[in-house]
């Protein structure tokens, strides 16, 4: 068989897409680990399935990923949850006041932009968490940062998940690609930003800082077991 094959290579990805949006689903069952689940996806499309990849394969890389960003993804997605049922009541509290008298309308426009900044700002916590390493608060302000650098193109993303949710609804069993393609849809865009951030503020891919950590513990353990070897071969000579 051919595995150079344009068709056998177009099975393969979409096999991959398959395995890692069933692992995203799975994964992201409990709702407060969805932030570390999304950001394995992220990297894992972007990495394995899209990218040169580093030899791991897709579930290897999509765990490595989802434990690394774990404790930093319960704590956005809490935020998250907070943040979404603040803006819900928001929205709800001036659509009351907007029946009464025209303040509501006025409450309810800062209401929509304000949905509006948090709802891309979610969309961009996932990409932005699976490539930087840094403090949760650091996470949000360059997801933010993202969501308002390009406004129309974060609206074409909200207006992608909502087609996205729809064409799920009608046909369920789509859930088990529909969030590796959207992640695929998304991701060209994205990664050219953050590349040229990190470009233009001298930063490193946290990508790049676990490989390094796995290349030095690979080394490590290595050098021990040649420590070990030398060791017994010196005690057969000296017999």
């Amino acid at each position: 068989m051919q595995y150079n094959n344009p068709f056998i290579k177009m099975l393969e990805t979409i096999a991959n897409m398959l395995i890692v949006s069933f692992f995203w689903l799975i994964f992201s069952l409990p709702i407060f680990t969805i932030v570390a689940s999304s950001a394995a996806l992220f990297h894992t499309v972007s990495k394995i399935i899209f990218g040169q990849g580093r030899g791991n394969g897709v579930f290897k890389d999509f765990f490595a990923s989802y434990k690394l960003n774990l404790i930093s993804g319960i704590k956005l997605s809490a935020i998250m949850v907070v943040a979404g049922l603040f803006v819900a009541e928001g929205l709800w509290t001036g659509y009351q006041i907007y029946k009464i008298n025209i303040w509501g309308l006025l409450y309810m426009i800062l209401g929509i932009l304000i949905t509006f900044v948090v709802i891309t700002a979610f969309i961009h916590i996932p990409p932005v968490l699976s490539k930087f390493d840094a403090p949760v608060s650091s996470i949000i302000r360059m997801a933010v940062y993202f969501a308002l650098k390009k406004p129309f193109r974060s609206i074409i993303f909200t207006l992608l998940i909502v087609l996205m949710y729809l064409f799920v609804t009608s046909f369920p069993l789509a859930l088990m690609i529909v969030p590796a393609l959207y992640t695929d849809l998304i991701r060209p865009y994205l990664e050219k930003d953050m590349d040229l951030f990190i470009k233009e503020n001298g930063l490193e891919e946290k990508a790049e800082e676990i490989a390094e950590e796995e290349i030095t513990e690979v080394v490590n353990e290595s050098l021990s077991d040649l420590d070990e070897r030398f060791a017994k071969d010196r005690k057969k000579g000296k017999k």
